[in-house]
Formats: structure tokens, C-alpha cells, sequence
């Protein structure tokens, strides 16, 4: 097929840039996403305008779901779900470019990652029964950030053998900017319009919107700022 249509449109440079557009589409759809799926009642529902690339699905458990709406593109991405009764959304236009990991161990979990927000590369992890990472509109996302709601083992009290580190939930809201190499760790909410510094090691939320935090651990380092996709000169 891919062939068929570079001979027929060979030599007209402006429908020649609308075939390559075009034969990256089909080739994106060749490589069938890898399904291994072990369990009863679970749904994977992909809106037919999205394109998937290498993409993987495994599933251990039941009455799972997985969500991917309108002229989504997901590169290399890994979904793996192990339990019962999770749910994982994508909302429309959301794109990984590079690759990613969504990952749910417990039962009752969810990940929502909101309409035109983009991934570099991120591995979220949703660990614990009832524990959910949400992502707002718009969001962009660069390479090497780790979200995660759990620490995946215990830390114990030795006075009184009690856990100390149940899992809790990560909220980012609309339009908020995390550049590359930062941990995202469980109990923290950071809200509108607000960067994350390269590096950042974010333990706690932030009560502001429009702020840049950064450090190991993260602080709110300035306000009264927003943030735009395109490089603006003036």
C-alpha cells in the first residue's frame, strides 16, 4: 500500500509532502499494538482518528478499562494493569512522542491525563487500592519524569509496627509545564499555570498558581509568571 502511493504521486512536490504525511499515518498503523490480556470483562476502547506505534497492553485482572478518545498519538507506549476495576483515560489530542509507561498495581485505581496535554517521556505509576494520578488540559511534559502515588513497599513504624507510607494521590492541573528529570512523588497537587525546574524532586503541594518551583526538595522559587509552548522573540 505504502509503495502503491509513492509511485502514484511521485513527482508533484506539494501532494509528494501530503503522501509522506500520509504513508507515516498507514505506517503508524501497520505494527498491531501488543495485547496480552489474562482476566474477564476488560475493555480497551481506541476512538478510530488516533494513531498508536508500538504500543503494548498487559492486563492481569478484571473489569478493567482503558480509554483512548479523538486524534490521540501514542508512541511507544506501555500500559500495564494488575488488579481489578482500574480505568485509564486519555482524553482527545493528547500526544506521546517518545515513549511512555502508565502502570496500576491495586484494585479501584485511575489515571486521567486531560485533552492536548503532550509526553516526552514519563513513567506514571498508580499503585494501591483507590489511588489516582490526574493530569489537567494542556500540560507539557518533557523526558525522564516519574509520577508515581506509592512507594511499591512499606516503611514500618518501629515503635509501634504501623505503616508510615500509604500511597496518596498526585494532581496536576491545567497548563503547568514539568521539564525534564523530575520526580513527582505521592500526596502532591501543583496547580495552573506553574513550571517545574529540570531536576526537581517535588514531596509536597502548592497552595499558588502561576509559580516556578525547582530543588531537591522542591520549593516555589518564583511567582507571577506564566508559561507558552512557542518560543516567543519580542
Amino acid at each position: 500500500m505504502k509503495n502503491f502511493i509513492k509511485s502514484l504521486l511521485k513527482g508533484n512536490p506539494v501532494i509528494e509532502k501530503y503522501a509522506r504525511f500520509l504513508n507515516n499515518r498507514i505506517s503508524i498503523k501497520d505494527p498491531i499494538p501488543k495485547k496480552k490480556i489474562r482476566g474477564k470483562n476488560n475493555k480497551i476502547s481506541i476512538n478510530n482518528l488516533s494513531i498508536l506505534n508500538k504500543c503494548v497492553f498487559d492486563i492481569i485482572g478484571d473489569d478493567n478499562e482503558i480509554e483512548i478518545q479523538e486524534s490521540t498519538v501514542l508512541n511507544n507506549v506501555k500500559f500495564y494493569i494488575l488488579g481489578n476495576s482500574n480505568k485509564i483515560k486519555i482524553s482527545n489530542n493528547v500526544r506521546f512522542n517518545r515513549s511512555g509507561t502508565i502502570w496500576i498495581d491495586g484494585n479501584y485505581c485511575r489515571t486521567n491525563i486531560g485533552e492536548y496535554t503532550s509526553f516526552e517521556d514519563v513513567h506514571i505509576a498508580v499503585t494501591e487500592p483507590y489511588s489516582q494520578i490526574d493530569i489537567g488540559k494542556d500540560c507539557m511534559f518533557a523526558y525522564d519524569i516519574d509520577l508515581r502515588t506509592g512507594d511499591s513497599h512499606s516503611i514500618i513504624d518501629s515503635k509501634t509496627n504501623k505503616r508510615l507510607n500509604y500511597a496518596q494521590n498526585i494532581d496536576i492541573c491545567d497548563h503547568v509545564w514539568i521539564a525534564s528529570h523530575v520526580s513527582i512523588l505521592k500526596g502532591v497537587k501543583i496547580l495552573n499555570n506553574s513550571i517545574v525546574a529540570t531536576r526537581s524532586v517535588v514531596t509536597k503541594s502548592f497552595e499558588n498558581e502561576n509559580i516556578i518551583i525547582g530543588g531537591t526538595p522542591a520549593k516555589k522559587i518564583k511567582e507571577n509568571i506564566n508559561w507558552d509552548r512557542e518560543r516567543i522573540y519580542n
